[in-house]
Order: C-alpha cells, then sequence, then structure tokens
C-alpha cells in the first residue's frame, strides 16, 4: 500500500477561499478556526471572568440600593401633639424612599488576595492549554499536508510509469512479431500483471490524496473544494540525530501540558488559603443612607423619634462578622488539598510520561532517518541495474522480464524513498510536540474576505 493515513471527515461550513497554504500558514488558520481550539479558548475567557469576578470582590462587594413608592396617610404634628391617628387613611399621598448599604472589606487574612492568586493561575493555565491544542493540531496538519504531498508524488510516479510502459509494450510488440528468441508471449501477460497492480497502487494514492486534502480542510475548518496547498517536494535532507538527553530536558522546560498543571497546582494551593482565611473574622467597613420624603407629613427633628417615610439619614461602622459554619469550611479546605495533591501527583505522572514519549519520538526519528538514508542509497544502486537493464534490452541481449523486474525495482526504491521522507518529516513534527516546541502561528495565510 502505498499511502495509509487515519482520518474521521467532519462536516464543515462554508469558508473563505484560502491558498495556496504551506505548513505555518495552515497552522495559523487552524489556530484561528479549529473548533477545538475555539473550545479551549472559550474556557479561557471563562477563566478571565473569574479572575475580573475576584478582583471585583476586592472592592464593594456588597453595595446595594432600594428605592421604594408609594401612598402614605397624612400625619402633622409630633411625638408630644397629634393631629392624627395612626387609624386612619384620610389625606393619603405620595412618598419616595431611597437606601444605600454598603460593605468594602479592611483586612480578611488574605482571602481576597488569595482567591484573586486562584483565578490568576487559572487564567494562565487556560491559556498554556489553548497554545498546547494548537500544537496538537500542528502534529495532525504537518499530517496531512505532507500525506497529501506523498499522495500527489505517487501519483506523479504512477503516471510517469504509465508512459514508460507504453514505450516497453511497443517494444515486445515489435520483438514479437519479429521472431525475438528472448521475447515470450508470457512476457506480454507479466506486463498487464504489473500493469494491473499499478493501477490498484494509483487508486490507492488517490485515495490518499483526498482523505488527506478533506482531513486538512475540515481541520483548519473550510471545505475540501476552498482549499489549495503549495506543492512543496518532500524534504530529503536526513538531518542530524536528535540527542534524547537534551530532548527531555526540553520538554520538562517547555511543555505547555506540565506548566499548565503546574498553574493548577498554584489554582488549588489559592483555594486553600482563601477556605482557610475565611474561618477567622473577616474586619470591614459598612455604610448606610437612607432618605425619605413625603409632603403630607410632618418632618420630625426629634432624634428619638423616627419617620421612615420622612426622613435623612446616614451612618459608617467598623465591623468583623465571623462565619461559624466552621465544619463546612474545613471541608472545602480538605477538598481543596486533595484536589492539589491530586494535581501534583499528575504532574509527577506526566513528567515520567513525557519521559517516555520522548524517547519513543528519538527513537521513531532515528528509525526514520536511517530509513531515508538507506532509501536514498539503495535508489541509486537501483537506478543503475534499471539503467544497465534497460541497455541490455535494447541490444536485444536482455529479457523482457529482466527489464521489469529492474523497473518495478526501481520504482518501488523511489515511493520506498518517498514514504520514508514522509515519516521522517512527521516523526520530527511529533518530536517537536512532545518536547514542548511552540507552534508557529505567525504565518499569516493568502485569505480573501
Amino acid at each position: 500500500m502505498l499511502l495509509a493515513l487515519p482520518l474521521t471527515y467532519l462536516l464543515v461550513a462554508a469558508a473563505p477561499a484560502c491558498g495556496p497554504l504551506d505548513v505555518d500558514g495552515a497552522v495559523a488558520l487552524a489556530a484561528r478556526n479549529a473548533d477545538e481550539v475555539a473550545i479551549q479558548r472559550a474556557e479561557f475567557l471563562a477563566a478571565q471572568a473569574d479572575l475580573a469576578i475576584a478582583r471585583a470582590a476586592r472592592l464593594l462587594p456588597l453595595a446595594t440600593l432600594d428605592v421604594l413608592a408609594g401612598p402614605v396617610p397624612e400625619a402633622h404634628g409630633n411625638v408630644v401633639v397629634s393631629e392624627n391617628s395612626n387609624r386612619s387613611l384620610r389625606g393619603l399621598g405620595p412618598f419616595v424612599r431611597a437606601d444605600v448599604n454598603l460593605i468594602q472589606p479592611v483586612f480578611t487574612w488574605g482571602r481576597l488576595d488569595a482567591a484573586r492568586d486562584a483565578a490568576t493561575a487559572g487564567v494562565k493555565a487556560r491559556e498554556l492549554l489553548v497554545t498546547d491544542k494548537i500544537s496538537e493540531l500542528q502534529v495532525r496538519i504537518a499530517q496531512l499536508f505532507w500525506g497529501e504531498t506523498l499522495a500527489r508524488k505517487l501519483l506523479s510516479i504512477a503516471t510517469d510509469v504509465d508512459k514508460a510502459l507504453v514505450d516497453v509494450d511497443k517494444k515486445l510488440e515489435q520483438f514479437l512479431k519479429s521472431g525475438e528468441e528472448s521475447v515470450k508471449p508470457s512476457d506480454r501477460y507479466r506486463l498487464e500483471v504489473y500493469k494491473a497492480g499499478l493501477r490498484k497502487q494509483k487508486a490507492e494514492a488517490r485515495k490518499g490524496f483526498d482523505l488527506a486534502h478533506g482531513g486538512l480542510a475540515a481541520t483548519i475548518g473550510m471545505s475540501p473544494e476552498q482549499l489549495t496547498l503549495h506543492e512543496l517536494p518532500l524534504p530529503l535532507e536526513p538531518g542530524d540525530v536528535p540527542d534524547l538527553g537534551q530532548a527531555r530536558d526540553e520538554a520538562v522546560r517547555q511543555r505547555l501540558d506540565l506548566k499548565a498543571l503546574e498553574q493548577g497546582i498554584v489554582a488549588r494551593d489559592g483555594e486553600v488559603r482563601a477556605t482557610e482565611a475565611a474561618m477567622k473574622p473577616q474586619v470591614f467597613v459598612a455604610g448606610t443612607f437612607s432618605y425619605a420624603f413625603a409632603p403630607n407629613r410632618t418632618p420630625q427633628f426629634n432624634p428619638w423619634v423616627r419617620d421612615d417615610f420622612n426622613h435623612v439619614g446616614a451612618g459608617v461602622a467598623l465591623g468583623v462578622r465571623q462565619d461559624l459554619a466552621f465544619p463546612l469550611l474545613i471541608t472545602q479546605a480538605a477538598k481543596a488539598r486533595v484536589q492539589r495533591e491530586t494535581l501534583r501527583r499528575q504532574r509527577e505522572g506526566l513528567v515520567r510520561l513525557v519521559g517516555q514519549q520522548v524517547q519513543a519520538a528519538v527513537g521513531d526519528v532515528a528509525a526514520a532517518r536511517e530509513r531515508l538514508l538507506a532509501s536514498v542509497a539503495g535508489l541509486a544502486s537501483g537506478k543503475s541495474w534499471f539503467r544497465s537493464a534497460g541497455l541490455d534490452f535494447e541490444a536485444g541481449v536482455g529479457e523482457p522480464k529482466d527489464l521489469l523486474e529492474a523497473y518495478a525495482g526501481y520504482i518501488q526504491l523511489q515511493v520506498e524513498q518517498q514514504q520514508a521522507a514522509y515519516e521522517l518529516v512527521v516523526t520530527r513534527a511529533k518530536l517537536a510536540q512532545v518536547t514542548g516546541v511552540p507552534p508557529r502561528t505567525n504565518a499569516v495565510p493568502p485569505c480573501t474576505p
């Protein structure tokens, strides 16, 4: 089989026509359009909203304004002499009242600071996960982009073979008619069998091309008809063998999912501190202002008399509030500690997993590199073999089956070289991802609105 690319088709809405794209342009477009990135970005925005709430809680977390209006019976006089009865609704008139109540935290034992720190760490973690998701997409895009390139190259090789086999068929026909002893009818059958195998390989390459093209279009959020790619050759440069120790160190230092877990631990630590601080007395300043006016009631200026429908009053006080739900607070703090410990263990496990991933990725790169070097060396020999068999056939001293065998071997070596080049570029992309190399999202794809 010439090409095998695992892929799931997705339904996508119409998008602007873009292209031709290279890998970097496709990654930049996926970072903007991909659903997976959009989900992570939405969670990042939610974390930013939590941070805004934590910051807002530091300034007047409780501030209310109540406004009342309605009818009230008239009242004239004072506490000693009254001209009305409180059992009568005579002289109804309107009243309006406004009450303002404010509470400003003064000293909370670091509860508000801890909540803000936890929310800040949450924002950083979500931001890292957005970039990490783009890094994952970069590997998939590399697989699909270079998979399409591989399929295109295999189709080109198959087209060249078709043209060459036409000449071989003509020569076989000429030799058979001339009675050439080295050419037998079975050679024609052998050629037809080879053509049938070639058609099968072309169909597989065409299928791989369509799957890669459709999958790449779906990944970057557009339809296949709107996507065009740069027709680049697969890189044949083997490059250096990656150093395992250096790759592991880079992964631990750069991996975004590790950094996100570290921020998650910081966030849980902030939750623990905030819950513990909530068990202590909270010092606050409270302020109040109240104004009520009713034109059909006599204002009262005696400090011992209050009329709720006709007065002006304000006050400021220093207060202390103690939450007495200690069993609930203790349980919440214990839960936050357990969650923090869970994240810490997850990070330790991920560090070990990262080491294994890096080792596997380095091994894959080294193996793909050796396959490419071997295929390059083998292709040179295969070309010489085919040339020699062709010269013998032209001179009438070589048998057709030897020519077909040499040609088939030469074509297979070309295919293997392209497949080895594809494997190497994909394994290097995977190595970049597992070692935490930042995704390339600065390229601006040439899109039309």
